[in-house]
């Protein structure tokens, strides 16, 4: 499992979006509906976060899981979920994903990598957060709603934050 540092470079809303339009990548809908949500910050989220990705069944979920069953297992597996701000710049990092397979009507779709975190609004109609996918050569940073109890697969693959271990060092005396 390989750790990645994404710098968060702080651009506005302009620059932002100049950067994924600049890089080829295509947003929907839904990831409209994140950033121009009230609580969507742009300038004022951490500089520097360390990402892995792993699979469900890599934090132990061998059948899968619902939001709340994937978000206890990434806590106790010593992850925590990445901030919503973070995901453009974890999709402009993200540039050789493979191409997605065929999509299947309201499930998660293949060959796509979810980021994991927190959502901005409390609503089943509202985007929980953003995965990353390949539709025939474009790179996608693609927004999705999901039911509380829906069922992730344990292939899913995601992206989790990788928390900082602070070790306490004894001071000699």
């Amino acid at each position: 499992m390989q750790e990645i540092k994404i710098t968060n470079q702080n651009l506005n809303r302009e620059a932002l979006f100049y950067a994924l339009e600049s890089a080829g990548i295509q947003t929907n809908a839904y990831a409209d509906l994140i950033f121009n949500h009230p609580s969507y910050t742009y300038t004022d989220a951490e500089k520097e976060i360390s990402i892995v990705e792993l699979t469900l069944h890599d934090l132990g979920l061998k059948n899968g899981g619902n939001f709340k069953q994937t978000e206890e297992a990434i806590q106790l597996s010593g992850y925590n979920c990445c901030p919503l701000e973070i995901a453009p710049y974890i999709r402009m990092h993200y540039r050789s994903q493979k191409p997605a397979r065929p999509k299947t009507e309201n499930g998660h779709p293949p060959d796509s990598i979810l980021i994991f975190s927190k959502p901005l609004a409390d609503s089943s109609e509202f985007p929980k957060g953003f995965y990353l996918r390949n539709i025939e050569g474009i790179l996608w940073l693609r927004a999705y709603i999901a039911s509380d109890d829906y069922l992730w697969e344990p292939d899913t693959q995601l992206i989790v934050r990788k928390t900082v271990i602070e070790k306490n060092i004894p001071v000699l005396r």
